[in-house]
């Protein structure tokens, strides 16, 4: 880097206050130099230009002729992540505020400065200013600017910095009222107007202004075409509404065909981290262009419809997983996972989320639930064939959920979505299919009713419920980081941004609640276990000191139906236990469980010169 003006090592932090300006494009030079010098002799404070290496330094020079140069320092910036390095140099300075320009010409309301310098807007810890304009224009010596004005820290947070970086700005804030809102209706909604603004009523400079209209943006983008700029706050918010779908108040200012400014707050830690963390996904994963997301969504679309077909695939996927659980058959139950097609719904719920759809989300979760009744139905009907009314291995397998189930399903949802998505790899889905179960879960539910076991049953639908939320959540964020978005315009954009704020917040609160369940659970199963050895080891141990020649095999803790503790013990041994010898190892028993417990022994005889 080399540095102009006053050199960048010169400058010592704390000594005054910093404003900095980062120019990537040669036709943003008038518009952030002006600015920022402005704000610069206004605040009293340093003025840092950042110019990244497209930009011509001899047209930036040129425009910086006549301002003293030991109020500027112009630094160039080669390095291949330049935002990242612009943060990490003002760091020790603790700018006051930092200005870019508003990307217009490959927009992206996610990215409103580009994404190659969006990092700066997300993490810079002070505000951050946005400026949209024609090539020449510059900031007027004495500026009027207009705000629209809504009861909410946004606004005020626009009106709150203006004033600070400017006390001579003259500022018009209005509100928009119906034009058929009656005298009464209107005295009142000025009067709100009035109170929500007292703050700044004091200032010479402040002005309320109320305007009619049936179209609040059109008739705020008319009024704004009198002043020399337009300006709003893009502050508080929904960061993930907000980093997915882009600032409803940045899409005003790129409708606005004159000059704009978006003053933007720092997000804070957990706001930035945040966006660092989608951005993180945003680059891993490829954008598709938008006839393959229109293929992608049509594809789903079919997919999670609720048709005869896919119900009666679901019925003939959940016999085929009935009969493997009863015939205690893994092959059986694999070939039910790729037949069934209950995964197309789920990712389906996933799509309409990030969609905003409330009619294909009722759709697809119509289908998903018809489809869970109707595969437990088939498995409670098939699992009577289970004369022996046993709980098989398969049977087993599928009625204690861990955390590593949860995981599973959270790395199967995004491969689905990232499969159906893109084309190269969509023959994995079968593979997905099988990684993840569905299924065969909600056979298991079933077939473990059919015989009575009834909180099997239940832990059997906990894996299915976790499968399904988990499916949702990953694949939902996955078609987002793909591009997909709601498809909106002035009069549903309101109703699919809150949908799809609900939905997905209830569905990673869902994600979360699971986990915490099967985080306990699992601790739950561990402690078991751990005490089941503690409890055979000390069996084992005692004995061996009243010389029993036993050997311990198996011992099982049960519930009587008068609701007391069992132990039921199996021994190998050439003899039976004396009286005496029952009774202490009884005594030991219940030392052991910490409570009264009835014990049981069966003795498995051996000869005495056995090893076993």
């Amino acid at each position: 880097m080399h540095g102009f003006g006053t050199p960048f090592d010169l400058l010592e932090p704390g000594e005054q206050d910093i404003i900095a300006i980062v120019i990537n494009r040669s036709d943003h030079i008038s518009a952030l130099i002006s600015t920022g010098i402005g704000i610069a002799i206004d605040s009293d404070a340093h003025l840092i230009v950042y110019a990244l290496p497209e930009l011509d330094l001899s047209k930036l020079s040129a425009s910086l002729a006549r301002i003293e140069q030991d109020r500027i320092t112009i630094e160039r910036v080669d390095s291949k992540r330049p935002a990242a390095h612009i943060l990490r140099s003002l760091k020790p300075f603790h700018p006051i505020l930092i200005g870019l320009a508003l990307e217009i010409e490959k927009h992206d309301p996610r990215y409103p400065a580009g994404k190659e310098l969006d990092q700066i807007v997300q993490q810079a810890r002070c505000p951050v200013y946005l400026v949209k304009s024609e090539r020449e224009w510059s900031l007027p010596a004495s500026p009027r600017t207009f705000i629209p004005f809504w009861d909410d820290d946004n606004s005020r947070f626009a009106i709150d910095t203006a004033f600070a970086v400017n006390p001579q700005l003259h500022i018009t804030c209005a509100i928009v009222v119906p034009e058929e809102a009656d005298t009464a209706d209107l005295a009142m909604q000025e009067e709100a107007f009035c109170q929500q603004t007292q703050k700044w009523s004091d200032s010479p400079c402040f002005h309320r202004k109320i305007l009619r209209g049936t179209d609040v943006r059109a008739t705020l983008l008319g009024e704004a075409r009198t002043y020399d700029f337009f300006l709003v706050g893009a502050s508080k918010g929904n960061w993930l509404t907000r980093t997915l779908f882009g600032d409803t108040r940045v899409e005003l200012i790129n409708e606005y065909d004159g000059p704009g400014i978006i003053i933007r707050e720092y997000q804070g830690r957990a706001g930035a981290s945040f966006s660092a963390g989608w951005r993180f996904l945003d680059n891993l994963l490829p954008t598709l262009s938008k006839a393959d997301r229109i293929e992608a969504y049509r594809t789903i679309r079919r997919g999670g419809r609720p048709s005869r077909d896919f119900f009666t695939m679901i019925a003939l996927s959940a016999a085929i997983a009935s009969l493997g659980l009863v015939l205690d058959s893994g092959a059986v139950i694999i070939g039910a996972m790729l037949v069934a097609p209950l995964m197309s719904a789920i990712v389906g719920m996933g799509m309409a989320i990030i969609q905003g759809d409330a009619r294909f989300l009722e759709q697809t979760l119509r289908a998903t639930l018809k489809g869970t009744l109707i595969a437990i139905v088939t498995g409670f009907l098939l699992g009577l064939i289970n004369f022996h009314g046993e709980a098989t291995a398969q049977m087993l397998q599928r009625t204690a959920p861990s955390i590593l189930d949860l995981a599973v399903a959270l790395v199967s949802g995004v491969a689905a979505a990232y499969a159906i998505c893109n084309k190269n790899v969509s023959n994995s889905l079968p593979g997905v299919a099988i990684a993840v179960a569905l299924v065969p879960p909600l056979a298991t539910v079933g077939v473990c009713l059919s015989i009575g076991y009834f909180l099997m049953a239940w832990g059997a639908f906990k894996l299915f419920l976790s499968n399904m939320v988990a499916i949702v959540f990953a694949s939902a964020v996955v078609f987002a980081s793909f591009g997909f978005r709601p498809d909106f315009n002035a009069t549903t954009r309101e109703r699919r941004t809150r949908i799809f704020t609900r939905i997905f917040s209830a569905s990673g609160s869902l994600v979360i609640v699971m986990l915490l369940l099967l985080i306990v659970e699992t601790r739950q199963e561990i402690n078991q276990t751990s005490f089941e050895e503690e409890v055979e080891n000390e069996l084992t141990s005692f004995l061996e000191a009243l010389e029993i020649p036993a050997v311990l095999t198996e011992w099982k803790l049960s519930a009587t139906s008068s609701g007391n503790s069992q132990v039921d013990v199996t021994l190998k041994s050439p003899r039976s236990l004396t009286a005496e010898e029952h009774k202490k190892l009884h005594e030991r028993v219940i030392q052991s469980l910490g409570n009264p417990a009835v014990l049981h022994i069966d003795i498995e005889p051996v000869s005495r010169n056995s090893n076993n």
